[in-house]
């Protein structure tokens, strides 16, 4: 069995968390996660994972405009063994999504409503009936990519690497996407396998969704947009800010 590894760094101060793109240099910041390794930084309030990217051609949303459940951004395990949708993701992490899922946990970010995918299914959809239960929720998540391009670094958030296209009077209009992403854990929680760390739609498959609609719809048309994005093959760096609620 594939031993992956959790490095946590012992919180020394109480610090406020806040959640907004990093502006400092990450290679100045060590450790940075190898391959298998998943650091959960007690003190920034963040997770980072390792990450290569990959080029999952004929799947939807990668190369035209399409829906998909599936993440952008997984991982290669889950469920204790392969991730079902690891040929999905344009970055793919190198550890299990239930390691991701405990070093959030470590961090005290706290999921709040969560379903298997079956039970999830029973309450897809909006509708006049629809109940906030029928909403993954959880703490909210700031999520980034980072990444050595030479000497320079560069990081987007993971929402910039994506576009999002709404229908308005008849008209299709491109915009920029606009998730709002909360931790569930479903995905961890109830061993779904899926690999997904952030999903575009409110899906219990992963960890992570964009919770906007009720579970599964509507979900956005999106595409991603590879102009953005580095390389195939780049290593890159998966940043995850939970937003945690704390009691009064």
């Amino acid at each position: 069995m594939r031993i992956l590894q959790i490095v946590t760094i012992p919180v020394l101060t109480c610090l406020l968390l806040i959640a907004c793109r990093s502006t400092e240099n990450p290679a100045a910041a060590p450790p940075l996660p190898g391959p298998g390794q998943a650091i959960a930084d007690l003190v920034k309030g963040e997770v980072i994972v390792h990450a290569t990217v990959q080029h999952p051609e004929g799947k939807p949303c990668i190369d035209d405009w399409g829906q998909r459940p599936q993440a952008f951004a997984g991982c290669k395990y889950g469920a204790g063994g392969n991730a079902k949708y690891a040929d999905f993701f344009v970055f793919l992490a190198d550890v299990s999504v239930e390691q991701v899922h405990d070093s959030l946990l470590k961090l005290g970010a706290k999921p709040k409503v969560h379903y298997t995918i079956e039970e999830a299914k029973k309450r897809s959809g909006l509708k006049v009936g629809t109940k906030p239960e029928d909403y993954l929720q959880g703490d909210p998540v700031v999520i980034s990519v980072f990444w050595q391009d030479g000497s320079t670094w560069k990081e987007l958030p993971y929402e910039e690497f994506v576009e999002e296209k709404v229908l308005v009077e008849g008209g299709e209009v491109v915009k920029p996407w606009t998730p709002h992403f909360v931790f569930h854990g479903s995905g961890a929680i109830h061993s779904s396998g899926t690999g997904c760390l952030a999903c575009p739609c409110d899906c219990p498959g992963g960890i992570i969704a964009d919770n906007r609609y009720p579970v599964y719809d509507p979900k956005p048309i999106l595409r991603f947009d590879w102009t953005k994005a580095p390389p195939v093959g780049t290593q890159v760096y998966v940043r995850m800010r939970p937003i945690c609620s704390r009691a009064e």
